[in-house]
């Protein structure tokens, strides 16, 4: 009997040190090299100030080209570079599948004041909703919240997540300024925005003791 509990509580140390090496953090994410799986813009639960443009226009067309423009022009919009990634595999499955069942009903708002928050557990159910069942590694999302006209800004999450299990490692509120002609030129910039602004530093600021190089 003691040599059978012995043999459970090892295969159960075990156990636990296997799950503990592959569960990731903050610093793992954030390391300088390690690769990520970039899944663009997640539109499905964003609001729109003034935009010039219907909701099913937008969702129909504009947010499907704006994130086809951040895999197409990678030089531009160079996660590798500005998130210090060694290698990145883009994918748009997921958040093309979600953006279009976007609320045109409630997409339209008229101040920013109409936007409540995203919060933390609304981000992890959206980032459960993704088929991750033959992805590894982490995964990176920018989760939209408002695209606001009037203000000149684009206000999103970036979310890294652990494959496959969707849990989210970190989550973030950034905004940048739109600019540009054209409204998928226009709100795509403001993803430029956010990434050349030195993001990954105050990530670095926010989440680790001391920069992981």
């Amino acid at each position: 009997m003691k040599t059978h509990l012995k043999l459970v509580l090892a295969i159960g140390f075990v156990f636990i040190a296997e799950f503990s090496s592959n569960a990731q953090t903050p610093a793992d994410v954030l390391k300088h090299g390690s690769d990520v799986t970039f899944f663009g813009v997640d539109f499905s639960k964003c609001k729109g100030v003034a935009l010039g443009a219907t909701a099913e226009v937008m969702r129909d067309n504009y947010f499907p080209a704006i994130n086809t423009l951040l895999m197409v022009e990678q030089n531009k919009y160079n996660i590798s570079k500005f998130l210090k990634k060694s290698e990145v595999t883009n994918t748009l499955t997921d958040v093309n599948k979600w953006n279009s069942t976007l609320d045109v009903a409630s997409f339209t708002v008229y101040s920013i004041k109409e936007v409540n928050p995203l919060t933390e557990d609304i981000i992890a159910e959206m980032v459960q909703r993704y088929d991750l069942k033959d992805k590894t590694g982490a995964g990176l999302v920018f989760v939209a919240e408002s695209l606001d006209k009037l203000g000149n800004s684009g206000t999103f999450h970036l979310v890294y997540f652990s494959m496959p299990d969707g849990k989210v490692i970190l989550s973030e509120k950034v905004a940048g300024r739109p600019q540009g002609f054209g409204l998928r030129n226009y709100w795509a910039y403001s993803i430029y925005d956010i990434l050349k602004s030195g993001l990954q530093d105050r990530l670095e600021l926010i989440y680790l003791s001391k920069k992981t190089k």
